[in-house]
Order: C-alpha cells, then structure tokens, then sequence
C-alpha cells in the first residue's frame, strides 16, 4: 500500500491534471503581457501545485487507511469479512457484492459436500451393521467344525474372521472420525477394565501367534470416552500383535504422575526404523514393516492421534529395530478433559 502504489493507480487523473494546467498557462501566457504577468502566473501555479499536493495526500491517507486492514489480512490468510471497505465508490461496492457472491457460492459448495459425506457416512455405518451378520453366521461356522475336531482350520478362519471385524470397525471409526464431537461422553472408567477387554477383543491373535501378554499397575481410573479410547487401544495392541514374532512378548503396564497417568504398550517385535518412525502417524504412510508383514492401509494410527488429539490426550511411540516398539499413552487428569466439552 506505498504511495508510489497510489500515484500509479491515479496516474491517469494526475495526467489528466497536470494537461489542464499546462494548456491554462498556455493561454495566460499567451495572451498577456509577460513583463507584468510572469510572476502571477508563476504564483499561480505554485499555488495550484501547493493545494493539489495537500489534497493528493489527503486521499492517499484514506486510500492507504480503507484497503490496508484488507490486505493485511489476505496476506495473513485471516478473516477478511469484518474488513471489507463500507464506502459508497464502484470499486468498494463491487468488493463487497463480489465477496459475498463466492461466499454464498462457498457455502452451498460446502453444503453440497456434507450433504455428501453424510450420505457415504449412513452408507458405510449400515453396511458395517450388515456385514456382522454374515461375521456371526461365519462364527457359528467355526463352532461346528470345532465340534468336528478340526481345530486348525477352525483356527485360521476365526483369525481371519478375527481381521476382517477388526478391519471392519477400522472403516467405521474413520467415517466418524471427523464428527467426533457429535459422538462423545467422558466417563469414569477402571484402566485395568478397559485394557483386559481389549485383549480379549484379539484373544485369537494372542493364542495364534503363542503372545504372552503382561499387565502390571494398570488400577487407576481414568475420565474418558470408552468407546473412541477402546478403538485407540485395540488399534495400537493389534499392531503390537501383528509385529511382534511368535512366542514374543507385549508388556502393558502404567505409571502416575501429579499431572496424568501414563499407559504402556510396550512388544518386543521387529520395531520401526528411525527414518519411518516421525510418520507413523501420517495419513497413508506404512512404513518398511507394513510393505514386509502385510497389506497395510496406513490408516490406523493416523486415526488415533486424529482422536487423541480431539480427545486431549496424548501418543508418543519410542523403538529400536528387532527390539521393541513402545507406545505411551499419556491421559491427563480429569481437570484437562473439560477442554474436550468445548470442542
């Protein structure tokens, strides 16, 4: 917003100026006199020149003063609403209708989208409803060939079974991802309570693979939402299950503080690289374990800090390749999930 920037925008009205002036010296001059008129003219014009600049100021400074605010805020990428010029001139009209113009035309866009994504998220939440029944048919399956005695390949379809329901909840979860805060309520709950159904959510993991799983100091209670905290968990000691060799071992333990309680998960698998382990988290990334072990979607944990970060609780992940991997899960005391209401 330089003056230099003004005197160009005017260029034309100064012109148009400095011409009328030129051609009235002209005719002053030429039909008068000089020895007597020379210096009235001269005065003239100083005069001219003097009054003209006071007000050339005058309009830069209420120039500079309607649009600086503006493009502050453009280039600051804030609200510019609050900002828009409220003089009556073409250029300050045609701003304001023309800004009000893209946001209607932005707001029925954005509709026309969650109007959208509403529609897919109904779609997937009733076919993950759907696909338990056949799930629970393929389960009473696996009793009767138990009853057969063939427990090998009861075995390997209850773990496939076991995958596909964990892939399942995977894809509903993500779809209410993003409207966490339609979905929430922070209860009381034992920690020890939760992370026991969790193991017993992939029980089938754990005795396929011969895990040994050891839980210590886990009696605290902790203000949370259960079911999104659950999904957090259950994605994490899956992972730990699905990495970890067989006969390996997942340790799950917690520590107190004056600030929070910390929760472990701590396996002694094949661990995360040091070049994978900053985006672990990232949307999409799975990483050099993801391509040897499985076909990873790269979307569980990229889930989990999405909620943890919702949920104001916090994920850190520490490992050593063909060592460990640990997970610490830090839930902050009850006075920090009121920022959670919030949300």
């Amino acid at each position: 917003m330089s003056f230099f920037k003004y005197l160009k925008d005017s260029l034309w009205t100064i012109l148009y100026f400095i011409v009328i002036i030129l051609i009235i010296n002209l005719i002053l001059i030429s039909s008068t006199a000089l020895d007597k008129s020379l210096s009235d003219i001269l005065y003239m014009n100083i005069l001219i020149f003097s009054i003209s600049l006071i007000f050339l100021l005058i309009d830069y400074i209420k120039w500079r003063n309607s649009y600086s605010g503006l493009r502050k805020a453009l280039c600051n990428k804030e609200d510019i609403d609050r900002l828009l010029p409220n003089g009556e001139k073409l250029e300050q009209v045609l701003i304001r209708e023309i800004i009000a113009f893209k946001n209607d035309e932005k707001l029925k866009k954005t509709n026309e989208l969650i109007n959208d994504l509403e529609e897919i998220n109904d779609y997937i939440t009733r076919w993950v409803h759907e696909i338990k029944i056949p799930l629970s048919v393929c389960e009473l399956i696996a009793d009767k060939i138990e009853e057969e005695e063939l427990y090998d390949i009861s075995e390997e379809l209850r773990g496939e079974l076991e995958r596909i329901n964990f892939l399942t909840n995977q894809v509903l979860y993500t779809s209410r991802a993003s409207n966490y805060s339609e979905d929430f309520a922070i209860e009381e709950i034992n920690l020890y309570t939760l992370v026991k159904s969790v193991i017993k959510n992939n029980m089938n993991s754990f005795i396929s693979k011969k895990i040994e799983v050891e839980m210590d100091n886990l009696d605290f209670n902790v203000f949370l939402d259960i079911k999104w905290t659950f999904y957090v968990l259950d994605q994490i000691i899956n992972n730990a299950c699905k990495y970890t060799d067989v006969h390996g071992k997942i340790k799950i333990f917690a520590r107190e503080d004056e600030e929070s309680i910390k929760l472990f998960i701590k396996d002694n698998g094949m661990g995360i690289s040091p070049k994978d382990i900053e985006r672990i988290f990232d949307k999409g990334f799975t990483g050099d374990n993801g391509r040897k072990t499985t076909k990873s979607t790269g979307m569980g944990l990229y889930i989990c800090k999405k909620i943890a970060n919702k949920l104001n609780f916090n994920i850190e992940v520490s490992s050593q390749v063909s060592q460990y991997t640990e997970f610490k899960i830090t839930f902050y005391k009850i006075a920090d999930y009121f920022n959670v209401t919030k949300m």
